[in-house]
């Protein structure tokens, strides 16, 4: 089974739904509508819980080991 590389995947999801978003005429009758929407928000959260992730290593990396 082949590993998933999420960097990529999160990069991808972050520039599509930008492009999207950033067009005139932003219609929520749309049939895409739903799927832009999901994408934005699932980008929103993948750089949230990677904000997060990197400051808990920082943080990690300061305190002594077993506190």
């Amino acid at each position: 089974m082949q590993r998933v590389d999420w960097r990529w995947l999160i990069i991808w999801m972050l520039a599509m739904s930008h492009t999207v978003h950033a067009h005139d005429g932003h219609d929520h009758s749309h049939w895409s509508s739903l799927f832009i929407h999901a994408l934005l928000l699932l980008s929103l959260a993948a750089s949230g819980l990677a904000i997060m992730f990197a400051i808990y290593r920082a943080i990690s990396r300061w305190l002594p080991a077993g506190k």
